[in-house]
């Protein structure tokens, strides 16, 4: 079912079908002959049938045409899959059903709960059509022991956040051929399944927050801490732009990329010369991309992140924007990108231990070994979707061997990269700094079902009781998250902070459907949402009557939050109640990387191991959408003005 590689003229063609609604897939003369088969199962009664089965958000509904003797075709109607990862599913599936007048067909990898509801919705037509089965058959190809050699000026392994933006910068500087390597059967990665969230320091007035009285105590405990957090070069840089700030009479939110980078620190995130670094990237990625046409959301605080300087993108939902961006992006220039989807790479090619290639697997079992004249660049991502590894690593959290490990993250996320670093010689650090998402969906372990704003909410366990700052870092929310009953907390909000639009969440699901399949309450009374909770009335109005009291005052003698706004008191009806648990996230640790040197790899002694970079959650200290400056940042160091030969 998997193509084994894309150019860029077909990929850009493979990923446009995704702008349509509905596609229809008709016969063409490929079905089998098939009478024999046909007479066994009754024959169909000519028509179209409608019918619909469970994806990952909802029903995936399809209409199925059928004449006498064949399924002529099917349509994909509504559904809420994911945009990028549903795409091969919902359209390769229904082309392959049609064309071998069979069921038995192979699921893509990487999209299987949307490959699995159209085969089940089909199986449900071919019933209402009046037969058991469809009457052909469908034998996967044997396995390829085709071996094919490939080259190219750069030899990118993972079509996530960090990796587009190398193959796309390395276009932009003039690289002539760019291959991409990705397991999953789609670009983007988990920036698809993630809030999109980018930080966005300089960005227009018109786009931040207004600059509370919370906002401001909150920066002055962080200016006092400053001198000492930071070089005195940049704490003299910091206090010149906050002066500035403050003398231009601006009520917008004040930012700078070196407060960015003092907040990461004073929170733990990492050294200075790390965050500064991480703060320059997503600086340089954020200016080319605003002045490449790309378009910002207004700015706001995140889970863990309360400080509103995060921004996603304008259009589409979750981080598909940037990937609807880049594939235009790449097409509008015509840049000599490959990407070859659900082609898996698992060996370094080593030459006179130098990094010189890659060898991968295609769908089909072809070998592809694959050499960059620059060598490779690791962007595969972290762990957080390996189990083992994170057992093997964890320190932290009470995994037992026996115990599931949720993830938010998309298919493919195992640490791919952090093995293949590991065996040609690098080293890795922090591995057992797991990050985990405090404000997963109890049912699939998404962000994406979320209703109510990331900081601006009321959080209740099951007993309808406060039990934490909302707005502390993830780490401790989940902490305090597996203290609770079933280890299950709700977000309370109102309709000033849920953050819907009509009937939808912020990230387009339906209110309806979530209600109905258990993933939302919604209530004109606070009395009666804490009914459908199972907490009673009473016991959540109580605890919401506090918090009130607690938001207007901006003091909590309770847990001694500190970030409210005008809206933070949940009074204004509908009221709504987003049943979240945790689940992880993100792998903080990972190979060691030089990121003043490029991004290069280093061994056990320090030095740059020859060939090898990595970017991304694959290292130390790497992760969220952030990633993309440095991808931005790497293909700089191999093809920018000062690139090294």
């Amino acid at each position: 079912m998997d193509n084994l590689g894309i150019t860029r003229r077909s990929f850009v063609k493979a990923t446009a079908i995704a702008g349509v609604s509905a596609a229809v897939f008709g016969l063409a003369g490929c079905a089998p002959t098939t009478a024999g088969t046909l007479a066994a199962t009754g024959g169909f009664k000519p028509g179209t049938y409608t019918a619909a089965s469970q994806g990952k958000f909802g029903p995936v509904n399809i209409e199925a045409t059928f004449s006498e003797s064949a399924l002529e075709s099917i349509v994909i109607g509504e559904h809420e899959e994911t945009k990028f990862i549903s795409d091969r599913a919902l359209t390769e599936i229904p082309a392959a059903i049609v064309e071998h007048q069979s069921l038995a067909i192979d699921t893509i990898t990487g999209a299987t709960l949307s490959s699995m509801a159209v085969l089940n919705a089909a199986a449900e037509c071919v019933k209402q059509a009046g037969a058991s089965d469809l009457p052909g058959t469908y034998e996967p190809a044997a396995p390829s022991s085709a071996v094919e050699e490939l080259s190219g000026d750069v030899v990118i392994v993972g079509a996530g956040a960090s990796g587009m933006v190398a193959a796309v910068n390395a276009a932009r500087l003039g690289a002539q051929k760019v291959i991409v390597l990705e397991k999953s059967c789609t670009i983007g990665g988990n920036a698809l399944v993630s809030g999109g969230y980018l930080e966005y320091v300089n960005a227009p007035e018109s786009i931040r927050e207004t600059m509370t009285e919370s906002y401001r105590r909150e920066l002055a405990d962080q200016l006092a801490q400053a001198k000492e957090a930071m070089p005195e070069e940049s704490y003299r840089q910091l206090m010149a732009d906050y002066e500035a700030w403050e003398a231009s009479g601006s009520d917008a939110v004040f930012d700078s990329r070196e407060l960015h980078a003092l907040q990461y620190v004073l929170q733990g995130e990492g050294t200075w010369e790390e965050m500064i670094a991480l703060a320059n990237n997503v600086d340089a990625l954020d200016q080319w991309l605003v002045s490449s046409g790309f378009q910002f959301k207004e700015l706001c605080g995140i889970v863990g992140y309360s400080w509103p300087r995060w921004a996603s993108p304008q259009e589409g939902t979750c981080g598909q924007g940037y990937f609807m961006f880049y594939q235009d992006y790449i097409a509008e220039n015509d840049y000599p990108i490959e990407i070859y989807l659900n082609t898996p790479a698992h060996e370094l090619i080593m030459e006179d231990d130098a990094v010189v290639g890659v060898e991968a697997i295609g769908a089909d079992g072809t070998t592809y070994q694959v050499r960059g004249e620059k060598g490779v660049v690791l962007a595969t991502g972290g762990f957080s979707g390996n189990p083992d590894m994170l057992r093997e690593y964890n320190t932290l959290w009470p995994f037992t061997e026996s115990s599931a490990i949720p993830t938010t993250n998309a298919f493919g996320h195992t640490g791919d990269g952090i093995t293949m670093g590991l065996a040609a010689g690098g080293t890795v650090a922090a591995m057992d700094v797991q990050m985990p998402f405090p404000f997963a969906d109890c049912q699939n372990s998404t962000d994406e079902t979320t209703v109510g704003d990331d900081i601006d909410c009321v959080i209740v366990n099951k007993n309808g009781e406060r039990f934490m700052n909302e707005v502390l870092d993830r780490f401790t929310m989940t902490e305090h998250i597996m203290e609770q009953p079933d280890e299950v907390m709700f977000m309370i909000s109102d309709a000033d902070t849920c953050r819907v639009n009509g009937e939808v969440n912020r990230y387009g699901h339906n209110l309806q459907r979530l209600i109905d399949q258990g993933q939302l309450y919604r209530a004109d009374t606070i009395e009666e949402l804490g009914e459908m909770i199972g907490c009673g009335g009473t016991a959540l109005a109580a605890t919401i009557e506090r918090y009130n009291e607690i938001a207007r005052t901006g003091e909590d003698p309770d847990f001694g939050r500190t970030t409210f706004s005008e809206e933070s008191p949940i009074e204004n009806p509908p009221f709504y109640a987003s049943p979240r648990t945790w689940a992880m996230h993100i792998t903080v640790g990972g190979l060691v990387a030089d990121i003043n040197d490029g991004y290069k790899v280093l061994d056990e002694s320090g030095a740059p191991i020859p060939g090898l970079r990595a970017i991304g959650e694959t290292i130390l200290t790497s992760c969220g959408i952030g990633v993309q400056g440095e991808g931005f940042a790497v293909a700089q160091a191999l093809f920018g003005e000062n690139a090294a030969d």
